[in-house]
């Protein structure tokens, strides 16, 4: 069942994603269609390996995740455990990272850095998430909290007005998921990619069932809605993850994507749109190979390799720290 569209609701749209090689760049194709069927398509198939190197490979994401569902603390404090121990593992921030600008990749995540004070945006996005995943958790249980009460979370957690959290939370409430049953909420995971790549580390926003068919959804927030070429390589991490672990032979892939704005009463764009994210596995490899490149170039930069600067320093959180930042364009 589709969620209730309102003047604040984009139809739901559908788009298909091909990615090219690292280093060039093409639109996706774009789909709009509010009736979107789920996917059927079978899990990707791995790059060729031995035996041998397969079941290693699949002992250490085994162990890795034996120690993730081990562990005691936040799942932040799991990855910084892991990056002192110099652990070997992928994410979609190493690879979002990296592929924006490899310097960057070496700051934030060789060096360790951290920005203090964080960003406005980061602290808006985490508390964003936080409530969700309140509410979430509240629907799965059976016991929804109320409005006024993520309302009072909100104001609890955020320094700044919470007017725009606030009319997310409202948009998140109108838009929710009639019939789906709630799995997981912030759910982390560590999942086997297959090939030569190491564990993938991830957390997934929101885990959904209803009969046979699952659905992974991401929480997407920012000024604006994002373009056409969006990047779907997360949420097909995801879709990876729930397949392998929930033996899913049916799994959609969402965003939810919520638009700052003051007042709902008084906008002419919506403010809410679900986008649904499949990729044309005939391109898996091409994926995996996206995947395996950006690896190589990572365990280059750890080892002393350079890295090099992309230049689009005036769009990065890490420009006041970076001494190969231009200040031309900021």
């Amino acid at each position: 069942m589709r969620s209730p569209i309102t003047k604040t609701t984009l139809p739901a749209r559908k788009i298909n994603i091909v990615r090219p090689p690292m280093g060039q760049k093409h639109p996706a194709k774009v789909h709009h269609d509010p009736a979107i069927p789920p996917n059927t398509a079978s899990s990707p198939i791995p790059l060729p390996e031995s035996e041998a190197r397969q079941r290693a490979r699949r002992k250490r994401a085994k162990a890795l995740a034996a120690s993730l569902a081990e562990w005691k603390g936040s799942t932040g404090a799991f990855v910084r455990h892991l990056d002192r121990q110099g652990v070997d593992y992928l994410s979609f921030s190493h690879v979002s990272s990296l592929e924006f600008c490899p310097y960057r990749y070496y700051l934030e995540f060789v060096r360790r850095i951290r920005l203090v004070p964080q960003p406005d945006y980061f602290i808006k996005g985490r508390i964003l998430h936080e409530a969700l995943a309140r509410y979430y958790r509240g629907f799965g249980r059976g016991r929804v909290p109320t409005p006024d009460m993520l309302h009072k979370f909100i104001d609890r957690h955020n320094r700044a007005d919470g007017s725009q959290l606030k009319n997310a939370i409202t948009l998140a409430i109108q838009n929710v998921r009639q019939g789906w049953e709630v799995v997981a909420v912030e759910k982390p995971f560590i999942t086997d990619l297959g090939g030569s790549l190491p564990p993938c580390l991830g957390v997934v926003d929101l885990i959904l069932r209803k009969n046979n068919c699952y659905a992974v959804v991401d929480h997407k927030s920012s000024r604006r809605f994002t373009d056409d070429d969006a990047d779907g390589l997360q949420l097909e991490i995801y879709r990876n993850f729930v397949r392998q672990s929930y033996k899913a032979e049916v799994c959609m892939a969402f965003y939810d994507e919520y638009r700052w704005v003051d007042d709902l009463g008084r906008i002419r764009k919506p403010a809410f749109r679900r986008v649904l994210l499949e990729y044309n596995l005939q391109e898996w490899e091409s994926v995996l190979n996206r995947l395996v490149r950006a690896h190589e170039e990572m365990l280059a930069i750890r080892k002393g390799g350079r890295a090099s600067g992309s230049g689009n320093c005036y769009m990065c959180p890490f420009k006041v720290r970076c001494p190969k930042a231009s200040t031309s364009r900021w």
